[in-house]
C-alpha cells in the first residue's frame, strides 16, 4: 500500500471516529429527559435547603429573643419561632422527598405531571402568602388601635414571614416554570397522531 493510500485510510478512519464520537455525545431524548428531571430535583432540593436554613435561623433568634427582650419585641420573636416550627417541618419533609426521588426512572408523562404538580403547589402557596401578609397587617393595625404590644409584635412577625414566603414561593415557581417550559417546548405529536413525544435536540 502506498503512503498516499495509507494517509487516505488514516484520514477516513479519523473522520469516522470523530463522527461516531460526535453522535455518541449528542443526547438522546431519554438521556435529555433524565437530565431535565435531575435538574428539577436539584433545584427543589436547594430551595428546601434555603427554607430549612430560614426556619433554623428564625427558631434560634426567636428563642434568644424570647428570653432577652420584652413587650412588642418579645411577641415578635415568639411568633417568628412558632411560625418556623411549621416551616421546619415543611422543609424537612420536602427535602426528604427530593432526596429520595428517582428522577432518572420517570417517563415523559411522569416528568410532566411532577412539573405541573410543583407549579400548582407553589401557586397555591403564593396565594396563601398574600393571606398571611394581609392577616399580619390586620393584627398590626388592631395592636395599634388597642395599644397591644403583643398584637403589634405578632403582626410584624407575620408581615416578615409572609413577605419572605411570598418571595420564596414566587421565585421558585418562576424557576420551575422556566425549567418545565424547556421540556414542553420540545414536545411534538407522536406518529399517527396519538399522544406526544419528546424530540432532542
Amino acid at each position: 500500500m502506498s503512503s498516499s493510500s495509507l494517509r487516505t485510510c488514516l484520514v477516513l478512519v479519523l473522520l469516522l471516529g470523530v463522527s461516531l464520537a460526535a453522535q455518541a455525545a449528542e443526547p438522546t431524548p431519554e438521556s435529555a429527559l433524565a437530565t431535565h428531571n435531575a435538574r428539577g430535583v436539584r433545584l427543589n432540593q436547594t430551595a428546601m435547603g434555603v427554607l430549612l436554613g430560614w426556619a433554623v435561623l428564625n427558631l434560634g433568634t426567636g428563642t434568644v429573643g424570647h428570653f432577652t427582650t420584652e413587650g412588642e419585641r418579645r411577641a415578635f420573636f415568639q411568633a417568628n419561632a412558632a411560625w418556623n416550627v411549621v416551616n421546619l417541618a415543611i422543609a424537612g419533609f420536602g427535602l426528604h422527598g427530593q432526596l429520595t426521588a428517582t428522577p432518572e426512572t420517570w417517563d415523559l408523562a411522569r416528568s410532566l405531571a411532577e412539573g405541573q404538580k410543583m407549579e400548582k403547589l407553589l401557586l397555591l402557596n403564593t396565594g396563601l402568602d398574600v393571606g398571611y401578609i394581609a392577616f399580619g397587617g390586620l393584627l398590626l393595625e388592631r395592636g395599634l388601635r388597642k395599644d397591644s404590644a403583643q398584637l403589634r409584635g405578632w403582626g410584624q412577625s407575620l408581615l416578615l414571614q409572609g413577605a419572605f414566603l411570598l418571595l420564596f414561593d414566587a421565585a421558585l415557581w418562576g424557576l420551575n416554570w422556566r425549567l418545565n417550559s424547556q421540556l414542553t417546548a420540545r414536545l411534538v405529536p407522536a406518529p399517527h397522531g396519538v399522544g406526544l413525544m419528546l424530540t432532542w435536540p
